[in-house]
């Protein structure tokens, strides 16, 4: 299983490249933020990839419209992704500057693919899923379930098997890219999937009653599963002002997102072009901290013990080979130092 594993680990990436010139020529939104507030002095462009849902996009919202961007000296271009592999994969051929990705692709700056700039929350968002009827795990054996590989839902699928003393082998696992889970759930044309809201939202429109086995939450006094912002390995070290330019931003953002909830909701869902609602109930699958309190959490070691313990998952679900040093990919001192926009 470990060598048809760690193909499959390839081959998405692989797969990726070819996804990340579509969303590129396709998905790009660019905003200047300049025409909300006094204009910068030959502002530097930064392309940013997100996720478009409201833990992916509520601080480029956010920063848009409070101005953070011009202040910090930054015009920002966006791309879209469906999942953090594609967007580190972005990274990795400069499509991209920095991009959000969640806690199951965080094996990536683990095997020195990226490099972490900033926490953006805690996630609750990912769930195993499975048609209705279906009672536990267990109940999937020898049926499809299908799995984005790499990602959050693959991360949790990881805990689920160890904790119920499963193995994938034990299952038709499906390599499938995240919208195409959603249309092949709703259809039925599988069992069950690894996924997160609000895809599972969309999922249960063709599938109302569908079954939720297992949860971030479930996991919780064993893993944190922080969301984070990333950049290409010492892209921080070669082009520091952009850096703490962006983390400037992110910190501004942050604490804006923390004192109005509602108000942030409305930006990310127009940023989307979604409706409120939909990011109101987004919104409730997330922690989120003050920059303050993330700046604590930095400083104290903590953000590098859920570091480590998300290492120890991935090496046993082989994803990375050994656990290294979470220091070579997140500089908490770098976060800490850098001032708000």
């Amino acid at each position: 299983m470990s060598t048809n594993l760690s193909r499959r680990n390839v081959l998405q990436l692989s797969m990726g490249a070819a996804a990340i010139s579509l969303l590129a020529a396709c998905g790009a939104k660019t905003e200047d933020s300049a025409a909300n507030a006094p204009a910068a002095k030959n502002p530097v462009e930064i392309k940013v990839g997100y996720i478009a849902d409201y833990n992916g996009a509520a601080l480029m919202a956010v920063a848009d419209q409070e101005g953070y961007w011009a202040k910090a000296g930054l015009s920002p271009k966006y791309l879209p992704f469906t999942n953090g592999p594609l967007a580190i994969q972005a990274l990795g051929t400069d499509n991209i500057d920095v991009a959000y990705i969640g806690s199951g692709a965080l094996w990536l700056p683990a095997s020195g693919k990226a490099e972490i700039w900033a926490v953006n929350s805690v996630s609750n968002a990912d769930r195993i899923i499975a048609q209705p009827g279906i009672k536990s795990l267990a109940d999937l054996k020898g049926k499809k379930i299908a799995i984005p590989t790499g990602t959050s839902g693959d991360q949790l699928f990881s805990l689920a098997l160890k904790k119920d003393g499963l193995t994938r082998a034990d299952f038709e696992v499906l390599a499938m890219e995240p919208p195409a889970i959603v249309a092949a759930f709703a259809s039925k044309q599988i069992d069950g999937a690894a996924l997160w809201y609000p895809l599972i939202d969309s999922a249960k429109k063709g599938s109302p009653d569908l079954v939720e086995l297992y949860s971030n939450e479930d996991f919780i006094d064993e893993l944190t599963f922080p969301s984070t912002f990333v950049a290409g390995p010492g892209r921080a070290a070669k082009d520091k002002e952009l850096a703490t330019s962006f983390i400037s931003v992110i910190k501004s953002s942050n604490d804006y997102r923390h004192a109005n909830q509602d108000s942030t909701i409305a930006l990310t869902a127009k940023f989307l072009k979604l409706k409120e609602e939909d990011m109101k109930a987004q919104a409730g699958v997330a922690k989120i901290f003050t920059t303050k309190e993330l700046e604590e959490l930095a400083s104290k070691g903590t953000v590098y013990t859920w570091l480590n313990a998300l290492q120890e998952q991935f090496k046993a679900a082989e994803k990375i080979k050994e656990v290294v040093d979470p220091k070579t990919f997140f500089n908490s001192e770098l976060y800490v130092s850098t001032s708000k926009a």
